[in-house]
């Protein structure tokens, strides 16, 4: 808090009335030296004596003499009532509205040029009044720069106390952790940024690029010399983005600290409130550091742009980072294997290391973690750094248990056999990849409903030993421009770091064939499509997607597969098979039912059925059975098997 002064009362018997603008300029003079000589208190004395705050406040923010003793006016103004009969007798003005040029030129605080200039300076808006240190108040109209008052912010006062931080709640001070561990890449990616960091006046905008969870902020923190105050744009509401950024570099520009901007892909950057932050950017004079997922965002903040990419950590530095968030927890005796596999498997940074430890502590109560309770812990993270927009599937199913052709699962096979062995291949053998990124695997799966499409998109997730995530389209397509392309970088990146299997269902949705532009509509609409073509060949996983409208999907999909298997409608023998599969769960059978001459008369009267559609009438008899006899007879599944047959629009001959 700022201490109220008041100048101590006269000790003569017939004092005599001062001057008014003497009275003020005391008032002021006191109230400085009373919080100059608390700040150096506060911070002691000797050669490690920090700088005062004047000092402090001149460098910053480039102040002349003038403009400091104006400052140091507000400041007093604002806090010590005892000057407001002083400005209404001289100026005569309201001081609880603020201190204007002309009031203080009145008081006699500067020369009639010299307030000239002050008008001037503050009428061009200097950096301490855009950073909103130095506030104008009310809106200004009708009022010229001279007659114009101004109050100082509550953290220019807190600064001029010599106060060390503010108060703004969404700043975060980013400090390096002990025992910080960083591999040979990321090392590399921290010595970069330092030269940038460190390069000459005026410095560049730099941006940091990498996954969530990597460490980009406290890589900043490591390779800057000075204090680094951070401001997570994803936590703040849009609408008050430009005024907590404004904040953030008061806060930086007050320390002689770096701003850090993080996670801008929160922000649309062809928003109106986005052109507000770049031009109180690259106006504030600070320098600034800009953290995002996405390597080429366009960011358009002007001037020269150094990007650095932070990597996801080696899989021996996971192992650590493991090892480290996890100390003083007793473990399980198979709880090792389970950590040397979770760090080769899934590439999650520091961040997301701790908050799968965190769980799988929590998962323990107390007792010793196990590998039930490690693994646990990150598919929970993963599926958190999903955000809703995938759902995992349990798959449950088997190869033994599926019924295709032996074309299909020999295609299944060979695309199993290219996910497995891509890095024996691309790596050891030295074959060219189709695309200097990537080298995953992508999949499409097309043919009518109920073939097996997801079926089989499970059995490749379970072969592969990967999670199956499917993609909720509701939640991925967005009505805002460029919304539906953030959606889905999101979905690629907890993907690649989940070592998830991502599945689009009905994907001619999204990669549908993109036409002639003739509106903005069909314009936005290629660009989805054409993102994700990208970002589908740049994908380093495994991905699947299934469409029962092969025709629709656009035709640059296809060379980017790497298998297209078609799933053909069972013939009659496989149709017999999926009657007899279906029908041996165990449930009661009437004795009416001869399970191989029933699924032999109903494969051959029912041609067209998939094998979800035999599924569904199988299932509809079993109901019938549990609210009739309790049995399920052959007459049931007969009446359920024509009644899915009307479903799907087939028409039925007289005896059936």
């Amino acid at each position: 808090m700022v201490e109220l002064m008041t100048v101590p009362a006269s000790d003569s018997p017939h004092p005599r009335r001062p001057d008014p603008a003497d009275a003020f300029h005391g008032v002021v003079s006191s109230w400085r030296a009373h919080v100059e000589g608390r700040a150096r208190g506060a911070r002691g004395s000797g050669p490690e004596l920090a700088a005062s705050a004047d000092a402090r406040l001149r460098a910053v923010l480039a102040l002349g003499t003038d403009e400091m003793r104006f400052v140091w006016a507000c400041a007093a103004s604002a806090v010590d009532p005892t000057l407001y009969p002083h400005l209404i007798e001289v100026a005569g003005v309201d001081g609880r509205r603020g201190l204007s040029v002309a009031a203080f030129a009145a008081l006699g605080g500067v020369a009639p040029d010299a307030a000239v200039g002050l008008a001037r300076w503050l009428a061009a808006r200097p950096t301490i009044v855009r950073l909103g240190l130095l506030v104008e108040v009310g809106d200004g109209a009708g009022l010229t720069a001279m007659a114009t008052p101004y109050r100082p912010s509550p953290r220019l006062l807190a600064h001029l106390a010599g106060a060390d931080g503010g108060g703004d709640e969404e700043l975060v001070r980013v400090e390096v952790p002990a025992g910080l561990r960083v591999c040979a890449a990321q090392a590399e990616a921290v010595d970069t940024l330092r030269r940038a960091l460190a390069a000459p006046a005026p410095r560049p905008l730099v941006v940091v690029a990498g996954p969530a969870g990597v460490g980009k902020r406290t890589a900043v923190a490591v390779a800057s010399s000075r204090p680094v105050v951070a401001l997570a744009l994803d936590e703040v509401e849009p609408a008050a983005a430009t005024a907590a950024v404004q904040a953030l570099l008061a806060e930086a520009a007050l320390a002689d600290a770096v701003a850090v901007l993080a996670n801008v892909d929160a922000l649309d950057p062809g928003a109106a409130g986005w052109r507000a932050i770049s031009r109180l950017v690259a106006g504030s004079g600070v320098d600034c550091v800009v953290t995002t997922r996405d390597p080429a965002l366009d960011l358009d903040l002007g001037g020269a742009v150094v990007r650095v990419t932070l990597p996801l950590p080696a899989a021996a530095t996971r192992r650590a980072l493991w090892d480290d968030a996890l100390v003083g927890a007793p473990r399980t005796a198979d709880a090792e294997g389970a950590l040397a596999d979770v760090a080769q498997r899934y590439r999650l940074g520091p961040g997301g290391v701790r908050r799968a430890a965190a769980a799988a502590r929590a998962l323990a109560s107390g007792g010793a973690v196990g590998a039930g309770h490690v693994r646990a812990g990150v598919r929970g993270s993963v599926a958190e750094r999903f955000g809703g927009l995938a759902e995992p599937l349990e798959v449950t199913d088997r190869w033994e248990e599926l019924i295709a052709s032996d074309d299909t699962v020999a295609q299944l096979r060979a695309l199993v056999g290219r996910a497995r062995h891509a890095r024996r291949v691309y790596d050891e053998w030295g074959f060219p990849r189709s695309t200097a990124r990537g080298g995953g695997v992508a999949a499409l799966f097309s043919g009518p409903p109920g073939t097996g499409k997801t079926l089989c998109a499970g059995l490749l997730a379970r072969e592969l030993d990967r999670d199956l995530y499917r993609v909720d389209l509701s939640r991925i397509v967005s009505k805002w421009v460029g919304e539906t392309e953030k959606q889905l970088a999101r979905v690629f990146e907890a993907a690649e770091a989940g070592h998830a299997l991502l599945l689009f269902d009905e994907a001619d949705a999204l990669f549908a064939k993109r036409t002639e532009v003739k509106s903005s509509s069909d314009r936005y609409a290629n660009l989805e499509v054409n993102y994700l073509l990208q970002r589908i060949e740049a994908f380093g996983g495994v991905v699947v997607l299934t469409t029962n409208l092969e025709g629709s999907i656009d035709p640059a999909l296809m060379r980017r597969l790497a298998a297209h298997v078609v799933f053909w409608p069972p013939d009659h023998d496989e149709r017999v098979r999926l009657w007899r599969r279906f029908l041996a769960t165990g449930a009661p059978l009437g004795g009416d039912v001869d399970v191989e001459e029933l699924a032999d008369e109903l494969a051959g009267k029912f041609a067209d059925m998939s094998g979800a559609h035999i599924r569904n009438a199988v299932l509809a008899a079993a109901f019938a059975a549990a609210a009739g006899e309790g049995v399920i007879t052959a007459d049931e599944l007969r009446r359920a098997a024509r009644a899915e047959y009307r479903a799907m629009g087939r028409v039925l001959r007289g005896q059936d």
